[in-house]
């Protein structure tokens, strides 16, 4: 992918804009749990989708096994409602938590989970404005939607070091409460 280096400021800029919106609660980034739990994902993680299935199988075989098949079978029966209710939702969230954290960590990781598809950025004053990867364009819903912020007291902050006094009239003041 060759991109010219006004190309990389320009997406840098649109990303970090597109993060401080997140951390100030302007936009929701939310995550398609199904297009991103996939070995071909880079937040995919075998162990945490193999291995509550293999324990289930492993218990129900050795239950069959070692005491009764009717009962076996029913270890079975109970460990897929429990993987369906308890241990899909718990691997959910994990993959949720993953995919966020990869995806505001930086603009690489950022544009990796982009193209794998799953993410989806939402105005949270308006939830039906929305950009969904990867067929959506990120940059031009940053640009359009994300006007850049105005921190409070930057004003007074960039008056401040105009001003920039030498040390000579920089004082202390005493303790006013004597």
């Amino acid at each position: 992918m060759n991109t010219k280096p006004t190309e990389k400021k320009r997406d840098r800029a649109l990303y970090a804009r597109l993060i401080e919106s997140y951390q100030a609660d302007r936009i929701g980034l939310f995550v398609d749990f199904d297009r991103l739990n996939h070995p071909r994902s880079p937040i995919w993680s075998p162990w945490e989708n193999v291995a509550p299935l293999l324990i289930i199988l492993v218990a129900a075989i050795s239950v069959m096994f070692a005491i009764d098949l009717l009962l076996g079978t029913a270890v079975m029966v109970m460990g897929v409602f429990a993987y369906l209710f308890l241990v899909r939702p718990w691997i959910s969230q994990r993959v949720y938590r993953r995919a966020i954290d990869a995806a505001i960590d930086n603009l690489h990781d950022w544009n990796v989970l982009w193209k794998q598809g799953g993410l989806v950025i939402t105005l949270n004053f308006m939830n039906k404005t929305r950009c969904v990867s990867p067929d959506g364009d990120w940059r031009a819903f940053v640009t359009r939607y994300l006007p850049e912020m105005e921190m409070e007291g930057t004003e007074i902050y960039n008056s401040f070091n105009q001003a920039a006094p030498d040390e000579k009239e920089i004082k202390t003041l005493g303790d006013t409460n004597m």
